[in-house]
């Protein structure tokens, strides 16, 4: 398994429904991999939870639309 590519296809996958309700089975799912080792790589590789970094994007997202506005 080449996690580079599968982090970056979950990333990928988080990007394109940051708007809509995203669990961690949801994600793991659409890249064939468990939910627990999803977890534990994306923590490792990244350097923080894929929960840290949905609610970051989303954050990122309404800072960026509140100064657009």
């Amino acid at each position: 398994m080449e996690w580079m590519k599968i982090i970056g296809d979950s990333i990928q996958y988080i990007e394109d429904h940051l708007s809509e309700e995203l669990s961690v089975d949801d994600i793991a799912r659409h890249i064939s991999v468990s939910p627990f080792y999803y977890q534990k790589g994306f923590s490792m590789l990244c350097g923080f939870t894929v929960s840290e970094y949905i609610r970051n994007r989303r954050l990122a997202l309404a800072g960026n639309e509140l100064l657009c506005t």
